[in-house]
């Protein structure tokens, strides 16, 4: 880390060029080493570079200088964090003299890391993102592993879940991985084995996130926190009904809705939805169906982001039902909620695999190909790999041979990226 970068966005925020933040200071050239950190300026430059920015002088020319008090602050930052995040707002306002312009570069860095994972642990993952581009990416990741205390390991699993939120999900386990290794406490270890399970849920690897979904079970099971236990116990549920292993996901949705204790939350709605997928799974339609409604109320009642995806499975049970007239019904419900553009498309795929159902195959065609132009530039491989195979069966089925085989050839394509990804 160098005094440069920081130079450098003062000069962006009040809007100068290079030659009008050095005019009657230094020449352009020798300002524009500074900021490229191929040359330390004297504290008499960066004084009056401090004027000229309209910071405090001790902003720039104590960019080396360690605060030991600033360091108690942020050590109690961090416990807080982990500990007692209800205790948070009321700190950071006691503090917030000390949080502004925090001469230290490391420790500027340290209290921008520990902003990072506060946002994340409040769920605010676009903002958190947004965050750490601004003032944590032009930071070299050598530099953040080697912040030391109160970190200690902490930041390279920052690292991990910014690369997570970012799907750079390979990445992400390397960080995961290295964090395990520095850190001790059980809690902070249990919420890691929980990153890496989903890390690996989203490259398929379905069979190895299952042994970092137990690891962290176990660890939450220990330290007696039973929310999220649960969550873990939804986990392995679901990595078990992506392997079709019904059966085996069954007693991990029971558990988990036993150790949740009828709680209202996240999780529990989870739980439903995936024991509607077991029910229908078993041909129990009418429970399957009761069981999705009372995930879907549980997720109106919290405001869920998540809702789509239980009216998904909503309409997929409708449809083996044979109740075209209620998955029309409940396709244009869904409609009229605000949707993602990748929800919209995944509901038209649903909406033309029920106009093949009804023998609508213009209509199928339109809706189809459109969903596969979608999924493919968007990568979207495990849809991609469902939508064209289907494709594929519906014209060989016609005798249309050729549009078959290339329908068929992007399914392989969609398969082989997704085990590709796997590795």
């Amino acid at each position: 880390m160098h005094i440069g970068i920081r130079i450098r966005k003062l000069r962006e925020a009040v809007g100068l060029s290079q030659k009008e933040a050095s005019t009657g200071i230094i020449s352009a050239s020798h300002y524009s080493n500074i900021e490229s950190g191929r040359f330390e300026p004297s504290k008499d430059v960066l004084e009056l570079l401090a004027d000229r920015f309209n910071v405090p002088a001790p902003y720039l020319y104590k960019h080396h200088t360690h605060d030991s008090e600033l360091q108690s602050v942020l050590m109690k930052y961090e416990h807080l964090l982990r500990e007692n995040m209800e205790d948070l707002p009321r700190f950071k306002a006691k503090h917030a003299t000390k949080f502004t312009y925090i001469p230290s570069l490391s420790q500027e860095a340290i209290y921008n890391l520990l902003q990072y994972a506060e946002l994340v642990k409040a769920g605010q993952i676009t903002e958190a993102q947004k965050h750490y581009s601004t003032e944590i990416a032009h930071i070299p990741r050598n530099s953040i592993k080697t912040l030391g205390t109160p970190l200690n390991g902490i930041s390279t699993y920052i690292l991990g879940l910014y690369d997570y939120f970012n799907k750079q999900y390979l990445q992400s386990i390397e960080q995961f991985k290295d964090a395990l290794e520095m850190i001790k406490d059980d809690y902070t270890r249990a919420k890691i084995y929980y990153n890496i399970s989903l890390a690996l849920y989203h490259l398929y690897d379905y069979a190895e996130a299952l042994q970092y979904a137990y690891k962290a079970q176990h660890g939450y099971l220990e330290l007696h926190d039973w929310t999220a236990t649960g969550d873990c116990y939804n986990l392995i549920a679901a990595l078990y009904l992506e392997q079709q292993k019904y059966a085996e996901a069954f007693p991990h949705i029971k558990k988990g809705l036993s150790v949740l204790g009828g709680q209202i939350n996240e999780t529990t709605a989870r739980l439903y939805h995936n024991l509607a997928i077991v029910q229908w799974h078993e041909k129990n339609y009418y429970d399957a169906l009761k069981t999705i409604n009372q995930s879907i109320e549980m997720k109106q009642r919290l405001n869920s982001s998540n809702l789509f995806v239980s009216y998904k499975m909503k309409l997929t049970i409708l449809n083996s039902m044979e109740d075209f007239m209620a998955v029309g019904e409940i396709i244009r419900l869904i409609r009229r909620m605000p949707l993602s553009e990748r929800e919209c498309m995944q509901l038209n795929y649903f909406e033309a695999k029920m106009f093949h159902a009804v023998h609508e195959f213009q209509r199928y065609e339109q809706s189809m190909l459109l969903c596969i132009r979608y999924f493919y530039s968007h990568e979207e491989w495990k849809e991609l790999k469902d939508a064209s195979r289907h494709m594929a069966l519906y014209y060989a089925n016609r005798k249309r041979y050729k549009l078959a085989h290339e329908c068929q050839t992007l399914c392989i394509v969609a398969y082989e990226r997704l085990t590709r990804e796997r590795r």
